[in-house]
């Protein structure tokens, strides 16, 4: 597999890995590394995009993606990436701000990034039997739509499986009642 290490594609790290923020500072962070079997750069001043085609791996400090084809435009004189597709067995991991790890899959997801006056608007829209899991839940829906900006989730046809940890509540809160249920045995 060739490698494409592209510090210069400074903006992709940007994209899914950084908070959304509004009018705040950009923080630098570390490069973000795209690995693919090949990569194609159209750099016409209408197209200017960025194609990344088998075993693409995209690692960023923050969030790990793999697919198979990405497509990134790029932005003119070096502003924010505001529009990438992953397509075909789409991997997305990451952590949020609670700490909390997630996990992301689907057939494709297409990222969207646009400032209308003073509201930044950037989602993630995942489709294709995607699925958003982490340690409590799990949630599917199609499709499902990642608004960063505003840290929120909404799916169609959605069905969320909840986990709980119920061993530890039941314990503490049947231990009192299981001493006290004991029949006893005359002596």
């Amino acid at each position: 597999m060739k490698s494409f290490c592209l510090i210069v594609f400074f903006a992709l790290a940007n994209v899914w890995a950084l908070p959304a923020q509004t009018n705040a500072p950009t923080v630098p962070h570390a490069p973000t590394r795209i690995d693919s079997d090949s990569v194609d750069f159209d750099m016409n001043t209408n197209a200017r995009t960025a194609t990344y085609l088998g075993h693409v791996r995209v690692d960023d400090p923050q969030m790990k993606l793999t697919c198979a084809w990405l497509l990134a435009d790029l932005p003119q004189g070096g502003g924010r990436v505001n529009h990438i597709i992953a397509e075909t067995n789409v991997v997305i991991d990451f952590t949020d701000d609670k700490g909390q790890t997630n996990h992301v899959t689907g057939d494709k997801a297409v990222y969207d990034y646009s400032v209308q006056g003073a509201v930044t608007n950037e989602t993630v829209t995942l489709t294709g039997h995607p699925q958003v899991e982490n340690a409590q839940e799990t949630i599917k829906g199609e499709p499902i739509v990642w608004d960063r900006a505003n840290n929120h989730f909404s799916a169609v046809n959605e069905t969320m499986i909840f986990r709980q940890n119920l061993d530890s509540a039941i314990n503490k809160t049947n231990s009192a009642a299981a001493n006290t249920n004991k029949l006893s045995t005359p002596k």
